[in-house]
């Protein structure tokens, strides 16, 4: 990992030693002691910490929930998870499960968070929140108790070839992905087109299959593409169906193994081709100035559960 330099920009994982730097984040928090946890959990998170949350509603071997807003059910637990530990929507989704009487399981690097939480999971500080994911997704994992599932996520990262990156970088260049998934991949092919957001600085698209057979395939069978390439993730009878269906299509594949590697693998080799892109762009990954405004905005919110979600 690159560390901070004296003009304290964010440390980022190092592309050149990318696999290691995957298995040594998803490795770090193996040793810590599980929260013993009956019934339900309630991931919420949002952005780069909301696929996590999302993540573990499809790998982790517990009866566990996932939204962004609060919800009006019962569980025992909440499972906050915000890098900076200040994110408004979450904040607020922790506050409102409190009063249903939830306990509450903060993974963040920050301090505000942490004064809401009964369990406060520490991450490593003065990262991009987007570089995270697989200590935030280790630490997760390993609070609620799923360590088997870890170490299945460590596997993937090991078993996974980064050369396949080269011809995906070589076909999205200078288009707009439309990006399609169904199933448990669905959060691939949204944590794909985050990371082509604000890695490379592009635009790009996510619809989930099949309902983008009712409305949004339809211009790609009546126009030159326009600068657009239709991305389809996964392995299912839906992904080879369209990417045969859809003129040109880009299909993303993942080793038909588990659950647990096909996503967390796919994730590693796709957040490495949105920062190979990145480079190729010449873009600065680090530096996000529309987020930061738009964050700026919902933290003015006053009413923010009336007018948010």
């Amino acid at each position: 990992m690159k560390s901070a330099n004296q003009t304290s920009k964010p440390i980022l994982m190092d592309e050149k030693n990318w696999k290691q730097e995957w298995i040594d984040a998803l490795s770090a928090y193996l040793d810590i002691k599980p929260v013993p946890i009956m019934g339900r959990i309630f991931a919420t998170g949002m952005g780069g910490s909301g696929i996590v949350a999302e993540t573990l509603k499809h790998v982790a071997n517990r009866r566990l929930s996932f939204s962004r807003m609060p919800i009006r059910e019962r569980f025992e637990w909440v499972l906050a998870i915000s890098y900076s530990g200040n994110t408004t929507e979450t904040m607020h989704t922790v506050k409102e499960m409190k009063k249903l009487g939830c306990k509450v399981i903060a993974v963040t690097s920050g301090d505000r968070l942490g004064k809401l939480a009964d369990v406060v999971v520490k991450l490593p500080p003065n990262m991009l929140p987007r570089d995270a994911f697989p200590y935030i997704l280790s630490a997760s994992l390993a609070i609620i108790g799923c360590k088997t599932e870890l170490k299945e996520a460590i596997r993937a990262v090991k078993k996974t070839n980064l050369r396949k990156s080269a011809n995906i970088v070589k076909s999205i260049y200078g288009k707009s992905p439309v990006i399609y998934s169904s199933g448990w991949m669905i959060v691939v092919a949204k944590r794909f087109k985050q990371q082509l957001n604000e890695n490379a600085k592009v635009f790009a698209f996510f619809s989930k299959m099949p309902d983008a057979f009712h409305n949004d395939i339809e211009p790609f069978f009546w126009h030159e593409k326009n600068g657009f390439i239709p991305v389809i993730i996964g392995n299912g009878y839906l992904a080879y169906k369209t990417a045969k269906l859809i003129p040109g299509a880009l299909h993303i594949k993942a080793k038909k193994t588990s659950r647990v590697e096909e996503v967390v693998g796919s994730i590693y080799l796709l957040d490495y081709v949105s920062v190979q892109l990145a480079h190729r762009l010449k873009q600065d990954r680090i530096s996000i100035p529309g987020i930061t405004k738009g964050r700026e905005v919902i933290s003015g919110l006053r009413s923010f559960h009336k007018k948010v979600g």
